[in-house]
């Protein structure tokens, strides 16, 4: 491999291991205006002292985060602020506007549990159906658990079936940005890792847990997982701006997918396909599609208030106590392609999920105790940990106390 090469690669290990610790725990500054959703009349904005410290949070949370940009919405039961700081891109460099698209990587998973779950509520499949029932025979006949690994152990990531190696994957796309790796190979090298453990007896976050998901999708809904889920999530969502990536490119203004190594070097991972995260990371939003999906999930017009409970009820396996930059010590959980974590002493309960792609990192959370929605998104997953620090808690703290730090 030539030194340009190894370069690129120790880049790309740095990030891999950098999106690892911060999601799994959890320029110039301009100001595009807030947007208020389309068709909602009764949907306001903040009082302008509030934007203003608002805007004042994130811009300096950019800048000290080192990050190129962010998007973010707030949605509150008085309010909705949506706003933009730095930039999507630096060359040529170009500002970020709130309503541009990103890849929203692992946030899908979300996704493509409602889609489980609304297949179960039709009777098409249940929870507890052993995935060899719905697994094409030869994919099933490579997973020595299948007769006892059940949808559920999909979900919650019990299943023990390994996940497979992203990195190598993303460099290989990077090498070569017109020929796609298909989702067959992620699955192959997770398969071939064998199993971990008995299913139900531990907790492994892996992405191939999703695609054979999707896999059950195509085959209990008679259609492709992408057909079903545009069909009965984005379109009932009003997500008009949301669509599930397979090009290598991101159509109309959208977040340029950046990473900066210890040299400078700048790496764009903005035009490759995703095809291999199919079901794991491979749809493309907004801020404000986010906060209409997360509302409709909530609120029982995309599934049953008995089957959302079931995807907020957190494993025993999945459970521990870990510190979180900017949020303390905080009690984390993984239920059915949605996670919890709570800090008690703050008052601070979120649900949602996040996502890490290189180049990108998303945060679609619920604060129950303020009944509040925040859709986040920064385009350097390396840096994750500092977003959560610079941007994610002041913004969390200022809307707790209702001042800003040194005011």
């Amino acid at each position: 491999m030539v030194p340009y090469q190894r370069t690129k690669f120790h880049i790309l290990l740095l990030i891999a291991i950098a999106i690892a610790a911060a999601v799994l725990t959890s320029g110039c500054m301009q100001n595009a205006g807030p947007v208020q959703e389309a068709g909602d009349v009764s949907r306001s904005t903040p009082p302008p002292a509030i934007a203003s410290d608002l805007e004042s949070i994130v811009s300096a949370g950019v800048r000290s985060a080192g990050v190129p940009g962010t998007l973010i919405e707030i949605s509150t039961p008085e309010w909705t602020w949506n706003y933009a700081a730095g930039n999507t891109s630096f060359s040529p460099t170009m500002t970020a506007t709130p309503e541009m698209r990103f890849i929203i990587a692992s946030v899908t998973k979300t996704f493509t549990s409602v889609a489980i779950q609304q297949l179960a509520e039709d009777g098409k499949l249940s929870l507890d159906d052993p995935i060899g029932r719905w697994l094409p025979a030869d994919v099933a006949g490579e997973i020595p658990n299948s007769s006892a690994i059940t949808v559920r152990h999909l979900l919650d990531h019990t299943s023990g079936i390994a996940d497979y190696d992203e990195h190598t994957i993303l460099l290989k796309e990077y090498e070569d940005p017109d020929t796609p790796v298909p989702y067959q190979v992620g699955l192959r090298q997770a398969l071939d890792a064998g199993p971990l453990y008995p299913p139900g007896t531990d907790f492994t976050y892996s992405n191939a847990n999703y695609i054979l998901l999707t896999l059950i999708i195509d085959k209990a809904a008679g259609v492709p997982y992408e057909d079903y889920v545009t069909r009965n999530i984005l379109v009932p969502a009003g997500m008009n701006d949301t669509f599930v990536h397979r090009t290598n490119h991101i159509p109309g203004p959208h977040m340029r997918a950046l990473e900066s190594g210890e040299d400078g070097t700048v790496m764009d991972f903005s035009d490759l396909y995703i095809q291999f995260d199919r079901g794991a990371g491979d749809i493309v939003s907004t801020t404000a599609d986010l906060n209409r999906f997360h509302r409709a999930l909530r609120s029982g017009a995309l599934i049953s208030p008995a089957s959302f409970a079931a995807m907020e009820n957190t494993s025993p396996q999945s459970r521990q106590t870990r510190e979180v930059l900017g949020l303390g010590e905080v009690s984390l959980g993984y239920g059915y392609g949605y996670a919890a974590q709570q800090n008690a002493l703050e008052g601070l309960t979120l649900y949602g999920h996040t996502g890490g792609y290189y180049g990108s990192y998303t945060i679609l959370y619920y604060w129950a105790e303020k009944d509040t929605h925040i859709a986040m998104n920064s385009n350097s997953a390396a840096k994750a940990g500092a977003v959560n620090e610079e941007i994610l808690a002041p913004v969390i703290q200022y809307l707790k106390e209702g001042t800003a730090a040194g005011r």
